[in-house]
């Protein structure tokens, strides 16, 4: 190791992740990036993207490249072959490590990707793998299944990525188990539980929420909200589904729902339907450094999730940042959610699909103010364990347990205490 400052290399082979799109996966990113930055790191962003400028990432040396498929019939029989990407990612580490001097590889894994792998043998650098799901299972469920050859393809990189690689880095209990259950990792130790984070420090800072509210002309609404991707894996429906009945209840109610995603037609097809039109507004997608201040002037929040079929294996960001912002939780009970909020502590947990439950949680909360600023305290209390600085000070600590070892013997031995791998 040369300095106390580290030289990273992040790394995201994965065509499908498109930083100029408001999607989730860009704030997890962004702020990666951003807490070893603010702790002294040097990071430098590798990406595939179609798009070369990256506008919110300006403040950070980045390289993109374009995706690659070869032409006429060879893709239509080889569909797989977008690999060809992993030799351009290859060459491209080769040569920016001749100027940047990598200590640390951190991919984030994607399909098909085994660039960052390669370049990690040939260099000497120790490499991670940052995984945030099962992407191939999850390809099925969440958009379209991929061709067998594809599939056939897919399962052989990743095992070869996933066994080579140095380190992991799974987001859930969930999808640390699914890795050791399927072989698809055959060393337990080699993977570490890292759940997702929130800027507490901008979550946490003072809004005038009644001043917010008049400007926009809802000065006595009671505010139920909901943040984030408008995607087929979050219950929205259900929250729609069971405003109608705390209506009843509640009359001053109403929806904020923020954010843009493919479910959009069909949720405001679901408004329509139920006649509540006045009482659900669709807010679009707003700039993540604006979300603080919208979700100040909620009374309530909401992250629904649904029962797919197959475990819920993700670290949803909006759980965090809820925490963060000291708002009174309703959450679907569900994977992860349910190992980082406590019922009746930090949150009322609901079953998944049950209208009825998530409807009187929140009629329950509208009721009991004592209840809502109980679970706000706790809350704001409960986020100082999920900031992305410490996040980033874990990855560090492991990025340092690597480099200090010699070649071919490098993993990570860390002995977190019992439950830190969701407590920290």
């Amino acid at each position: 190791m040369r300095a106390e400052s580290l030289s990273v290399l992040y790394l995201i082979g994965d065509r499908g992740l498109d930083l100029t799109k408001g999607e989730g996966y860009k704030i997890h990113v962004l702020k990666i990036i951003d807490g070893l930055k603010r702790v002294g790191h040097k990071v430098f962003l590798l990406t595939i993207n179609e798009n070369p400028l990256l506008p919110e990432f300006k403040n950070y040396p980045y390289v993109t490249i374009r995706h690659k498929y070869l032409r006429f019939f060879f893709h239509r029989l080889l569909p797989f072959t977008g690999t060809i990407n992993s030799i351009n990612i290859f060459l491209t580490i080769v040569r920016l490590n001749k100027l940047h001097q990598f200590d640390i590889i951190h991919e984030r894994f994607g399909l098909y990707s085994y660039g960052g792998i390669l370049a990690s043998r040939f260099l000497g650098i120790p490499h991670v793998v940052e995984i945030n799901g099962p992407n191939i299972e999850e390809k099925k469920l969440f958009t379209q299944d991929i061709l067998p050859i594809q599939k056939f393809t897919a399962k052989i990189i990743r095992k070869f990525c996933l066994r080579l690689t140095h380190h992991i880095i799974a987001v859930s209990n969930n999808l640390k188990g699914f890795l050791i259950e399927n072989r698809i990792v055959k060393n337990p130790n080699t993977i570490t539980v890292i759940p997702n984070a929130a800027d507490v420090e901008a979550f946490q800072r003072h809004f005038d929420a009644q001043v917010i509210k008049s400007s926009m002309g809802i000065p006595d609404a009671f505010i139920v909200m909901y943040t984030g991707t408008l995607q087929v894996w979050y219950a929205i429906e259900d929250l729609i589904s069971a405003f109608s009945l705390i209506l009843k209840e509640i009359p001053n109610a109403l929806l904020l729902i923020v954010g843009e995603g493919h479910a959009r037609e069909k949720l405001e097809n679901l408004v329509h339907q139920l006649g509540i039109l006045n009482n659900v507004k669709f807010m679009g997608y707003i700039n993540h450094s604006k979300i603080p201040e919208i979700i100040s002037i909620a009374d309530v929040v909401v992250a629904p999730f649904k029962e797919l079929g197959m475990t819920f294996f993700g670290s949803a960001i909006k759980i965090f940042e809820y925490l963060s912002a000291g708002k009174a939780i309703v959450a679907t009970k569900i994977g992860q959610v349910a190992e980082v909020l406590q019922d009746q502590h930090t949150a009322l947990l609901v079953t998944p699909g049950s209208i009825e439950e998530l409807a009187n949680a929140i009629i329950r909360l509208a009721r009991d103010k004592q209840l809502r600023n109980y679970l706000e305290k706790s809350a704001k209390m409960e986020a100082q364990k999920y900031s992305w600085d410490r996040y980033a000070d874990r990855l560090v600590g492991i990025y340092r347990a690597l480099i200090v070892q010699p070649r071919g013997h490098r993993v990570a031995k860390l002995q977190p205490k019992q439950g830190a791998d969701c407590a920290d």
